[in-house]
């Protein structure tokens, strides 16, 4: 899952690793823009595709990881 920190990393110019809980309640760089960013950066690098419904819920760095992991078990 490396890769899905290095996505996080380079969209919000922030450190994002394992110890982390970034969101967008604590990471200003994490706004609307940048959460569209990270969709479908995500989308295209584990081949996925988040329920359109649950796009505005995957604002954390815990709950996005969750989800890909769900999806591309």
């Amino acid at each position: 899952m490396q890769k899905f920190y290095e996505i996080l990393e380079n969209i919000l110019e922030t450190k994002v690793d394992v110890t982390t809980d970034i969101n967008m309640q604590n990471c200003p760089a994490w706004n609307s823009l940048a959460h569209i960013d990270i969709i479908m950066s995500l989308e295209e690098e584990f081949n996925i595709k988040f329920d359109k419904e649950k796009l505005t819920k995957l604002n954390s760095q815990k709950i996005l990881l969750d989800e890909i992991q769900k999806l591309i078990k």
